[in-house]
């Protein structure tokens, strides 16, 4: 078989198969687009031991990427692109340094063991996917017809050579995998340790005294304070070489004339929709490469505010909209009723600290009376940063995707009614639910996307770059003059992604190579459009005080605050104090946790707290600790129960699944710091500021 379809051919079918089934790796041992090794360094992304890795592949790995993303649906940000190629070239870079490696060691595939992956009783997954016979094995007479057709069929003959070679590069790299992780073993030892961290529990009865709690003007920060801690910690201030860029942006939000022209056009088609006697049909004439069949939607799948105007009632024939809801607008026919399996609701929460009892009954007293509305209530209090902006809104959901106290409370309270506060490990809720459905609907829509005109953006952003090139202008005064706002970002050298601007190749172009002063032309980031100005060029090393006098101060308030807890809890704990003796001298209470896990080193209102968690489990019960100093407050702690993760406790089956994780975890750390290894060895060279 090898020898019949083994001929000297091109690659580009190669390639195709090659992404097609995943994996960049194993693109370094078939000589495809001579990406590693033999292309000149113009044409290079990266050279990695004077080994040159193709930009050629480069693109076309980047764009496959993209396209198997659109594919899924998902949307291709400048960001998410930069993303991609930021794994592309890592992906290349680690395929470079395998190859070397696999040289280095002498691993080969032989042709007979090709051909036993193929034809053998234990064949490749690749086959087993490609020619399946139905009954978990393989199609062997689609394997030998294919063999024979390619014989006359040069371009078939190409992808089987790229199969061939694709079987032989998997195995190549399951070699050089087993000699990797040859040595990596789980004692029985670890196995008992993970089941423990897994499921002991510890209850505990302790006193907090938190950091945030201590006024500013409790605590003196003096100039030698500052300077002290910034010699200290000046590793903390280190820069690479950065860049200042101040940009204006222009958004795509839809204007309301943007919504009015989608509302006006569905309209015009409402009362056609409701007339109709086939909704599907009549949608279908109206609608462009969307479902416009009759289907059962539960109000969880639908946006909201669509949701709420349709569920409000549920009547068969009933023509809802249009409304604007999740960027479109929509006009719907309700074509069927049935009873939901499950009913499902829309809420509104206010999530507020644990400790903040009074507040959250205060604040419920507030909203009943009606002195403030229940939106305006959580955008000025909640503390889940989430939804606080759309007034806690939660939209609608069914049981099981909350955590049960809150599930019980909301599946159980009247619609319109404040309850609460309901205790979870968040902390305490208040909770208004909106509406509730015992039904689905089977509905017909029809949609319009309500987005704004991107050419009358991008005019707006050309003239203000031409206006300010054009007048001399100062950027900021250009900007004040049309009423925009400048807003500031620090761009590192290797930076490709922006936390908070999506923007892509274009914007780290133009920093790359532009002068100070220089404007960009308009930039897409995303949802705006941005024009940007190179302002500062600032070379690589510490950041000099004064830049990051605020930071220091900040760093230092928290620590000073933290001695002062502690110290007020020390004073509070002597040797013989109990809980409540030092709740009362220090101004605490006893609070009371009863399953903290190692595993999940956690205190409900307090959040991560490592430290308390491990002095908990080793403490004996009835144990009292010292004061530790958490992460957001200092606390003595004292364990009252120990429960569960024992030994004898832990069945075969729990033994067998902790030992395949440990495995699988120590086998991926083995291999990250095995190809960090090389990677610190090797000599790389990154081009990519040629390209991108």
């Amino acid at each position: 078989m090898m020898v019949k379809i083994r001929q000297k051919v091109g690659s580009a079918m190669i390639f195709v198969l090659v992404l097609a089934f995943g994996g960049l790796w194993m693109l370094q041992d078939s000589g495809v687009f001579d990406a590693i090794g033999g292309g000149p360094q113009g044409s290079s992304i990266a050279r990695v031991d004077g080994i040159d890795v193709s930009a050629e592949l480069f693109d076309q790995a980047v764009e496959q990427r993209v396209q198997l993303y659109e594919q899924q649906g998902i949307e291709v940000t400048e960001t998410v692109r930069a993303q991609i190629e930021t794994e592309v070239f890592d992906a290349l870079v680690d395929n470079a340094l395998r190859e070397k490696e696999m040289e280095r060691l002498g691993i080969e595939v032989s042709d007979a063991e090709v051909t036993d992956l193929i034809t053998g009783a234990n064949p490749d997954p690749l086959i087993l996917q490609l020619f399946p016979d139905g009954q978990g094995g393989v199609d062997r007479a689609s394997i030998r017809e294919l063999v024979d057709r390619a014989s006359d069929d040069p371009q078939l003959r190409t992808q089987l050579v790229g199969l061939q070679e694709q079987i032989r590069q998997g195995r190549r790299q399951a070699k050089l995998d087993a000699m990797v992780n040859a040595s990596v073993r789980v004692s029985s030892a670890e196995i008992e340790r993970e089941f423990v961290r897994r499921a002991r529990r510890a209850a505990v009865q302790y006193v907090a005294l938190r950091y945030a709690d201590v006024a500013d003007s409790e605590v003196e920060i003096s100039d030698a304070d500052l300077q002290s801690y910034y010699r200290e910690n000046s590793d903390d201030y280190e820069r690479e070489a950065t860049s200042t860029v101040e940009y204006v942006s222009f958004p795509k939000t839809p204007t309301a004339a943007d919504s009015a022209k989608a509302l006006n056009e569905l309209r015009e088609i409402r009362s056609g929709l409701a007339a109709a006697q086939d909704p599907g049909a009549f949608a279908s004439q109206y609608t462009f490469g969307a479902v416009t069949a009759p289907e059962f939607t539960p109000a969880a799948d639908l946006p909201p505010k669509l949701a709420d105007a349709i569920y409000s009632n549920v009547q068969v024939g009933r023509v809802v909209g249009p409304v604007v809801a999740g960027g479109e607008a929509a006009v719907v026919k309700i074509t069927g009723v049935r009873d939901a399996e499950d009913p499902i609701v829309h809420a509104r929460h206010i999530l507020l600290p644990a400790t903040q009892a009074a507040q959250a009954n205060s604040l419920k007293a507030r909203i009943q009376s009606g002195e403030i509305s229940f939106e305006d209530a959580a955008r000025q209090n909640s503390i889940d940063d989430a939804n606080k902006a759309t007034g806690g809104d939660l939209g609608w959901f069914s049981r099981g995707r909350m955590v049960r106290p809150f599930e019980e409370a909301v599946f159980a309270a009247p619609v319109g009614t404040v309850v609460g506060p309901v205790e979870t490990q968040f902390g305490l809720h208040l909770v208004r639910v909106e509406a509730r459905a015992n039904q689905q609907a089977q509905i017909v829509r029809i949609t319009r996307p309500v987005q704004g005109d991107y050419t009358k953006i991008r005019d707006r952003a050309e003239d203000f770059q031409v206006f300010t090139e054009e007048e001399g202008l100062v950027f900021a005064d250009a900007a004040r003059e049309q009423n925009l706002q400048t807003t500031s970002v620090l761009v590192t050298e290797d930076q490709n992604a922006l936390p908070n601007l999506q923007v892509g190749r274009d914007f780290f172009r133009f920093v790359r190579g532009a002068k100070v002063g220089d404007l960009s032309d308009p930039l897409d980031a995303g949802d705006q459009i941005i024009v940007a100005r190179l302002a500062e060029k600032i070379p690589a090393g510490t950041r000099p005080f004064e830049e990051v006098e605020s930071q220091v101060r900040s760093e230092v308030l928290i620590a000073k605050k933290r001695a002062v807890q502690a110290e007020r809890l020390r004073a509070a704990a002597t040797s013989t104090a109990s809980l409540n003796a030092i709740a009362q001298a220090s101004g605490g209470t006893v609070q009371t946790v009863e399953a903290l896990t190692l595993a999940n080193p956690t205190v409900p209102g307090f959040g991560r707290e490592p430290r308390l968690v491990g002095a908990a489990f080793g403490l004996r019960p009835g144990q009292r600790s010292g004061v530790i100093e958490g992460e957001n407050a200092a606390f003595v702690v004292r364990t009252t129960g120990l429960r569960g993760g024992l030994p004898n406790e832990m069945t075969d089956q729990t033994r067998d699944q902790i030992a395949t994780q440990l495995l699988q975890r120590k086998r991926q750390q083995v291999q990250q710091a095995w190809l960090q290894a090389l990677r610190d060895g090797a000599d790389i060279e990154d081009y990519r500021s040629r390209f991108l």
